[in-house]
């Protein structure tokens, strides 16, 4: 088993930019996880060879080395992540979220504060390409530490 597939890694929001993100994921050897609240979006992962997918993380989450999240907005990323039943809560110390959502400077600051306190870090990392480009494994990815 190669390295790579012991690295386990989870895309929240299985829209087209997410779903090209997991595949590209598991076309690279990771164990990939998937959350999506739609169901077709979530059997369509699992077919591609997703370790398991949910439309909660909560049953994976301790598993976990690192998140992404390819969700619209910051209200979504703080839901999903300080919400109840947040998945900061769950993750291992030091796991990393990258959250690719269209996101003020501000909230990605608060968010990367709130993750701080909880012992993850944040990576602010806005994606470009559409559907095609990320089906392809193509997608341009613009990170900056929080």
């Amino acid at each position: 088993m190669t390295q790579s597939a012991n690295y386990a890694v989870c895309i929240v929001g299985l829209g087209s930019m997410g779903m090209g993100a997991a595949q590209s994921c598991i076309n690279a050897g990771l164990t990939t996880y998937g959350v999506d609240l739609n169901p077709q979006a979530r059997a369509a992962l699992e077919q591609a060879g997703a370790k398991q997918v949910a439309a909660s993380a909560d049953a994976f989450a301790a598993e976990l080395d690192a998140v992404m999240l390819l969700v619209v907005n910051a209200a979504q990323v703080k839901q999903i992540l300080f919400g109840e039943r947040g998945l900061a809560g769950q993750l291992k110390p030091g796991t990393p979220v990258m959250v690719s959502s269209t996101i003020s400077a501000a909230d990605a600051a608060d968010i990367a504060e709130r993750l701080a306190a909880q012992g993850l870090s944040m990576l602010d990392a806005p994606v470009s390409g559409g559907a095609v480009k990320a089906a392809a494994g193509e997608m341009t990815v613009m990170g900056r530490r929080q």
